[in-house]
C-alpha cells in the first residue's frame, strides 16, 4: 500500500465493484431468455432430459386436462410413432393438436412453425390446445437467425406458411401485433439433445 493511498483512500477497489452505466447489460443465454418470455405469455415450459421423462411429462399433461388419445390429432408420422398414437383423428371434435416446430424465438418467446408442421391450415384452424415437442438445438436469438437458417436448411425447397405462435393466454394478448392470431392453450415440451 502506497503512502497516498493511506492518506487518501485506494479508489482501485471502489472502481472494481461499480459498472460502468456505458457497459452492455450481460444477457441471459437464449434459452433462459426464451422460457421466461414464453412463460410471460401464458404458455406451459416443460424441460426434459430424456425420451422417457418426454414421456412422461406428456401423459402428466393429458392426466391434467382429461384428454385421451381419441382427443389427439398429429398429422406427423414420427410424432405418431414418438407417443404411440395409432390414429389420426382429423375429426372437427379433436381437442388437441401435437406439433413440432422449425426454431424456438428467444426474444420473443415465441415458436416458428411452418408447412410441414400445420400443412395449409392458418392458425385459428387449429384447435384450442396445442403440445409442441422441439429439442434445445432449436433455440435461436430472433426471428432474422431463425429465417436465415430456414433458407439455408431448405434452400431449394423453401416452405410456406411461415409464421409465429405468439399470444397464448386471451388475458395478455394486448398489442396490435398479436391481431389475427388465435390465442392457444400451449404446451411445449423441449427435450435435451440425446
Amino acid at each position: 500500500m502506497g503512502i497516498f493511498s493511506k492518506f487518501f483512500g485506494s479508489k482501485k477497489e471502489e472502481l472494481k465493484s461499480e459498472k460502468s452505466p456505458y457497459l452492455k447489460k450481460k444477457k441471459d443465454p437464449k434459452e433462459i431468455e426464451f422460457a421466461r418470455n414464453f412463460t410471460d405469455k401464458g404458455g406451459k415450459f416443460i424441460f426434459s432430459e430424456n425420451t422417457k421423462q418426454t414421456l412422461s411429462y406428456f401423459n402428466q399433461i393429458l392426466a391434467e386436462n382429461g384428454w385421451s388419445l381419441n382427443d389427439l390429432n398429429c398429422e406427423s408420422t414420427s410424432l405418431n410413432s414418438f407417443f404411440k398414437i395409432s390414429k389420426n383423428n382429423k375429426s372437427n371434435s379433436t381437442k388437441t393438436q401435437i406439433l413440432g416446430c422449425e426454431y424456438l424465438i428467444a426474444n420473443k418467446g415465441s415458436i416458428l412453425i411452418c408447412s410441414h408442421q400445420i400443412a395449409h391450415h392458418k392458425l385459428d384452424e387449429l384447435p384450442e390446445n396445442l403440445i409442441i415437442l422441439a429439442s434445445a438445438a432449436q433455440f435461436v436469438t430472433d426471428v432474422s437467425e431463425a429465417m436465415s437458417m430456414i433458407n439455408t436448411r431448405y434452400k431449394e425447397d423453401l416452405p410456406s406458411n411461415i409464421t409465429t405462435l405468439n399470444a397464448f393466454d386471451p388475458n395478455k394478448e394486448e398489442d396490435f401485433l398479436s391481431y389475427g392470431s388465435s390465442t392457444k392453450n400451449l404446451y411445449l415440451i423441449v427435450q435435451e439433445d440425446s
